[in-house]
């Protein structure tokens, strides 16, 4: 085995330890594949290793395949990707402003995200979510986030909107389609878009999530939706498709231009997403790329377009994040050295910690950002509160812990965190649980009319709780005045809308979607 085969098989050293889950990882330099890996298990109850011929679900790499569907009709004259999607797909837009094919492919349409849309309404993650369900939702929208085109903002729904295009004109699945202009010419022999949730797939990879302690649990993928996901394939297959990129046979060269261009937003700012692909640059190289995440599969995809070379990672579990690996499988291919970034503002932040003070419910100071960690100790030990169960924080020295389970370290203040992974520093603050004084304002029963659902806030044991009679009971904690963030389903700030003295409603902001107002009920 040669030097670079080891220095990638290192990276991967996760999923070589027994019977675990795995994946599989292929390299292309130059038209020659340099380096392919499969480590673990396909499934570990019939004790199936990861082969080449293992198929796996690869989440949002799906995306660019949906693009290339509907380009190829552009090639064809049915369709133009600046025309209102409304024009097609009529039945299911509700809003009002204008927005283009174009503007869904780069992901500046400012249409809300499927998922958190279906969260909201009380559709559980686990649960069968087909093709109509999330169009369902959709077509209930009547506001954008945003006036399309003024900002970027990742949202699954354009994607399956985009599917509904491709089988409204061709008249066939979004799968059949695909699979006579796209798979079957490329030899993609083992691709396809899963469109049913009780589809049977040969040879097909489990879900596993992996907690880092030993503990290895079955995860759910129940989806019956397509086109921003349920593209399933092997890395073999999905290299197939990335030379389309550099000798392109199933379109025109204009047409990867298109695919692989992104456009200014209107206040003249750069975005970074073209059609179903991430563009940018690492260490000076141009770059292509796009990773997935649906229940414990992981995936990401990666093409330097200069320096001709691709990279391919699939996974059954979610235990290492895609785009740091392939960045790392990049530096060996490139020789480039890692070097850690930030490291005076981490030195500032390190202190002596006395780990019973730092349990509590975390925020980001930046409220771009929607990510929260919920900490608590329990026998000396602080635990990361997440759904499948709590992960242990592993002590490194001082206030530096580092969270296996999700690759990435934390430095514990008081009152506050610093979260570090793969170059990047994100400051958090402590948050408190709202515990109202007198008779609160915010007790009360809220409705919207676009998730179709009520929500409930309630006092229990002194503090305010948001309640949803599917996904239960959450903390209300309070950020600002009149403000505050709860995890139900996902992570959502509650802004209380208030008219004199009384509390009219309340709007839902999250990561994907924005300004989704309830109105209070009374009872």
């Amino acid at each position: 085995m040669g030097q670079l085969e080891q220095e990638i098989d290192a990276i991967f050293s996760k999923w070589q330890q027994g019977l675990c889950p795995g994946g599989q990882v292929a390299v292309r330099k130059n038209g020659k594949v340099i380096y392919k890996g499969n480590f673990g298990y396909a499934n570990i109850e019939y004790r199936i290793p990861v082969k080449d011929e293992t198929v796996f679900h690869v989440a949002s790499v799906s995306k660019q395949l949906t693009v290339m569907c509907v380009l190829l009709l552009q090639e064809d004259g049915k369709l133009n990707i600046d025309d209102d999607v409304r024009k097609y797909v009529s039945e299911y837009i509700n809003f009002k402003e204008p927005v283009t094919i174009r503007q869904m492919m780069n992901n500046v349409s400012g249409i809300r995200d499927q998922w958190e849309l279906l969260g909201l309404s009380g559709v559980r993650i686990e649960d069968t979510i087909t093709q109509k369900d999330a169009l369902s939702i959709i077509s209930k929208q009547k506001r954008l986030n945003f006036e399309p085109q003024s900002q970027f903002l990742y949202s699954n729904s354009n994607f399956t909107l985009l599917a509904e295009i491709v089988e409204r004109l061709t008249g066939k699945t979004l799968n059949e389609f695909a699979s006579e202009r796209i798979f079957k010419p490329l030899r993609m022999n083992r691709t396809f878009f899963k469109d049913n949730y009780w589809m049977v797939i040969p040879e097909k990879a489990s879900s596993y999530y992996d907690d880092s302690m030993g503990n290895i649990v079955y995860s759910v993928l129940n989806y019956g939706t397509y086109g921003a996901t349920s593209l399933n394939t092997t890395a073999t297959d999905f290299l197939k498709w990335m030379e389309n990129f550099k000798s392109p046979r199933i379109c025109s060269e204009e047409t990867l231009t298109i695919m692989c261009e992104t456009r200014l937003l209107t206040d003249g700012t750069d975005n970074n997403y073209a059609g179903g692909l991430f563009v940018g640059e690492y260490k000076g190289r141009r770059y292509l790329e796009h990773g997935g995440a649906d229940a414990a599969y992981r995936s990401a995809m990666m093409r330097f377009p200069d320096d001709d070379v691709d990279i391919v990672i699939f996974s059954n579990t979610q235990n290492m994040l895609m785009k740091d690996a392939a960045f790392a499988v990049a530096n060996v291919v490139f020789g480039i050295e890692e070097s850690e970034a930030g490291t005076q503002q981490v030195e500032a932040y390190r202190k002596d910690c006395n780990i019973e003070e730092v349990a509590g419910y975390y925020y980001p100071v930046s409220e771009s950002l929607f990510m929260t960690f919920d900490i608590t100790i329990r026998d000396g030990i602080a635990y990361l509160k997440n759904p499948y169960g709590d992960a242990p924080l592993t002590h490194v020295s001082g206030n530096h812990f580092k969270i296996d389970q999700f690759n990435f370290d934390l430095y514990l203040g008081e009152n506050s965190v610093l979260q570090t992974s793969d170059n990047r520093i994100i400051s958090l603050k402590k948050v408190k649980p709202f515990k109202p004084k007198e008779t609160c304002i915010y007790i009360g029963k809220y409705y919207s009319g676009e998730l179709d659902t009520f929500y409930e806030v309630i006092e229990k044991d002194g503090m305010l709780y948001m309640s949803h009679f599917r996904h239960g009971e959450e903390l209300l904690y309070q950020v600002d005045e009149n403000k505050f963030v709860t995890n139900v389903p996902f992570t959502f700030t509650v802004d209380f809308l208030k008219e004199g003295a009384a509390v009219n409603g309340f709007v839902f902001n999250g990561g994907r979607v924005k300004g989704l107002q309830l109105t209070k009920i009374d009872e």
